[in-house]
């Protein structure tokens, strides 16, 4: 066949039988397409052509033959899923350059004659392969073949299993240690949330025992301050001098103007009644100490039951208070004294000028 001339396929077409051996057909000019449409052909003759490696879609157009004949092509391989040529019966790969048939080799259940002369077949071997003289050793040669790929179908099969079950347990291992990890580490997570609530917890506990204490502090410092001031205000009201003390000092007052009135006016009845005058004056001035004694003696009390930290200094304060009401009455008495000099001057004065 000249290059560039494309084949009408059916044009080699015998009853149920392409024979397209010597059309100088590659790897590239293969009509697998137009083959594979002409379902009556289930024998196909690519002898004697320059096919070193069938195309991808070979296999899968082709399952319908029953018949193949690939010698003297220079096939260097042939594709992995060769086997699933199933209806396959005659197989003819004489003369090409394969080392090595495919495991899948073994599917080829039906397959009764095979002729692998001439190929520098190293898997399997020549002692499996055989001579192949003759038909009887063809049909051999296909028994011996078929059994010896089943053989290393079955052995790659357990290799692979074994291997997937190694993949398995290390998939598992590494699973279980990932799990162990992922328990650690939640594990860890866990404690240093409870470690954190803890805290949280002693925290607001501690918080809550401060405030707590802060209030009973505050209350009782307001309940040990409360009643003391209550009882010191009342004490003090009731200490306070009555409207009797108030009269005396009123009168004492009221005395001190009528015996000026009466020297200035009545010199004389003055120096007849200053001795009484000077008894009444002690009698008043008597009688309001009397008064004023009881209350100082008892807020000086009161201040020393509730206040011991100054009752020193309470204590001076009454008696300076006790010593100026002293104090105050004499001089009160020298006053009436020098008053009623005063007034006989004055008078006498007054006498003398009118005369």
């Amino acid at each position: 066949m000249s290059k560039g001339k494309k084949i009408v396929v059916k044009d080699y077409l015998e009853g149920d039988e392409f024979d397209l051996s010597l059309q100088g057909l590659t790897n590239s000019t293969l009509p697998v397409k137009e083959i594979a449409a002409i379902k009556k052909g289930k024998k196909l003759d690519l002898s004697k052509n320059q096919i070193s490696i069938l195309p991808d879609n070979f296999v899968w157009s082709m399952g319908h033959l029953v018949k193949l004949d690939l010698s003297a092509n220079g096939l260097s391989e042939l594709p992995d899923n060769f086997g699933n040529l199933s209806l396959l019966q005659h197989l003819d790969l004489f003369n090409n350059k394969l080392s090595s048939l495919p495991v899948g080799f073994y599917k080829l259940k039906l397959l009764k004659w095979l002729d692998l002369k001439e190929n520098p077949l190293e898997y399997p071997g020549q002692e499996i392969v055989g001579l192949c003289r003759n038909d009887n050793e063809c049909k051999t040669c296909a028994l011996q073949v078929l059994d010896f790929m089943k053989k290393e179908n079955a052995d790659q099969e357990k290799k692979r299993q074994k291997e997937l079950e190694v993949k398995r347990a290390k998939k598992a291992a590494l699973k279980k240690e990932l799990e162990r990890l992922e328990e650690l580490e939640n594990q860890e997570k866990r404690r240093i949330k409870q470690e954190e609530k803890a805290k949280e917890k002693a925290k607001r506990r501690a918080e809550f025992e401060k405030k707590k204490s802060e209030e009973q502090k505050e209350e009782s410092s307001q309940k040990s301050t409360s009643p003391s001031k209550t009882t010191t205000d009342q004490k003090s009201s009731s200490s306070l001098p009555d409207l009797k003390s108030v009269s005396l000092v009123a009168a004492l007052v009221l005395l001190i103007v009528a015996v000026s009135l009466a020297v200035i006016l009545k010199p004389d009845f003055v120096n007849q009644q200053y001795a009484g005058l000077k008894v009444v004056t002690s009698d008043v001035l008597s009688r309001v100490g009397d008064v004023m004694n009881p209350f100082l003696t008892s807020f000086n009390s009161h201040l020393q039951t509730h206040a011991p930290n100054i009752q020193k200094s309470i204590q001076s304060t009454v008696e300076l208070l006790q010593e100026m009401l002293v104090i105050c009455g004499d001089t009160i008495k020298l006053g009436y004294d020098l008053a009623v000099q005063e007034f006989k001057a004055f008078s006498t004065y007054v006498q003398k000028a009118s005369f």
